[in-house]
């Protein structure tokens, strides 16, 4: 079959000719096709660009380190407006009162969480953001919800199944949005060559890269019983394996979770998924604010994708070799190697414009928030990371059940 451009991909006026590769497939029936698959990601919808937007007013709950990545997200979009930030611990209050004086944000006032309901019920107030502590998203969550705003919630919005279920339930009930920062769309967080190269490697190694100013990571020994460890694996499930299942397409059906002897204070998450693939993560505690990865694929399937031709001019850290040593052997013949860094300054920007355009009801962009999807997606990684925390205790393999 000739290859074509597919007839539902949207032709981008105003921009290069996008790249295309032949993308070749066959069905179960044994039909062979190819088609064209664009390279060129997917333009960014920016707040600033949207025709007759109304400037939303924001609460920001929280102001840790996700809680100024999200400040400056909506001090970069013009449509939405910081009115309140909601925060208590004085080093973090002083950040809050420099930030808002370095980016000018006139009318922005800083309160207590005894004030919170006050600032979400403010004249003006369209949606929250939550970058609360663990332990206070859920209720910030639901007297959000029930004031009638709409909500985007760092992840993980919940420590459970059953309190992500009910987020979610009262968000219906209330017909209002709740969203989280999970990996954007193909282009946003991921490119779609990195996508197919995911999906083709036999075997993954995920390590987050520190931040520039990130403390040194703690040697202290890991506590099976602490609940520290229990929010590294939510870290873990919630931004490490979802952007393995986001480009794989699929979920890991077994987990085991260990304790690295020669690495104090880390921990080794190995995941199995249906094809085979076998994607390993190593989380350092102190790490779970740094957002960056550093992933290493290897497999003979990479050398059958004629898209590590693209990688080579897309990333500066690709590297092929013919073979990788194992870390207890000698060589072993893996196939070819790829290491390349992942950078998600897009992700919660994207999040954000999602937020905001679905809140607008402009419904050629808010159709992309799909609330069931969206719950899905959240449920799976709190699953997960049962399953992560279920192993590191057991000392055994734990079988992740979805359903």
């Amino acid at each position: 079959m000739a290859a074509s451009i597919p007839e539902n991909e949207p032709v981008l006026t105003g921009l290069p000719d996008p790249q295309v590769i032949p993308v070749t497939y066959t069905t179960r029936s044994g039909d062979v096709y190819t088609t064209l698959k664009r390279l060129q990601p997917q333009p960014s919808f920016c707040l600033s660009e949207s025709k007759n937007a109304p400037e939303a007013g924001i609460v920001l709950v929280g102001y840790s380190t996700n809680g100024r990545r999200n400040l400056k997200n909506v001090y970069n979009n013009q449509g939405c407006m910081i009115r309140f930030i909601v925060e208590d611990e004085p080093e973090l209050v002083e950040h809050a009162k420099q930030d808002i004086q370095d980016l000018t944000l006139e009318g922005c006032k800083i309160v207590p969480y005894s004030e919170l309901q006050k600032a979400v019920e403010s004249p003006g107030i369209r949606f929250v953001l939550v970058s609360a502590p663990y332990n206070m998203r859920k209720g910030v969550v639901i007297s959000s919800l029930e004031a009638g705003k709409d909500v985007m919630c760092d992840k993980p919005m919940a420590s459970n199944v059953e309190d992500a279920r009910e987020l979610f339930a009262i968000a219906r009930q209330r017909k209002r949005v709740l969203i989280t920062d999970l990996p954007g769309r193909p282009g946003k967080a991921f490119s779609p060559i990195i996508m197919a190269l995911v999906a083709t490697a036999s075997k993954i190694v995920v390590e987050r890269i520190p931040e520039p100013d990130a403390p040194e990571p703690s040697t202290a020994p890991i506590d099976k019983e602490d609940p520290e460890v229990e929010n590294m694996l939510l870290s873990v499930a919630n931004h490490d394996a979802f952007s393995i299942n986001f480009c794989m397409c699929m979920r890991p059906n077994k987990i085991t979770t260990t304790v690295v002897n020669n690495k104090p204070g880390t921990l080794q998450v190995e995941m199995m998924y249906p094809n085979k693939t076998t994607v390993i993560v190593f989380v350092n505690r102190g790490f779970e604010n740094s957002w960056n990865q550093s992933f290493s694929l290897t497999g003979e399937r990479l050398s059958e994708m004629r898209r590590v031709d693209h990688m080579r001019t897309h990333t500066e850290s690709e590297k092929l070799k013919a073979s990788v040593k194992a870390e207890d052997g000698p060589s072993m013949e893996f196939g070819p190697s790829m290491e390349f860094t992942q950078v998600y300054d897009g992700a919660a920007k994207d999040a954000l414009e999602q937020m905001y355009t679905a809140s607008s009801g402009r419904l050629e962009l808010a159709s992309r928030v799909r609330p069931g999807l969206m719950e899905q997606n959240v449920v799976d990684c709190l699953v997960m990371a049962k399953a992560a925390i279920e192993s590191l205790r057991s000392g055994s393999p734990a079988d992740v059940v979805y359903w």
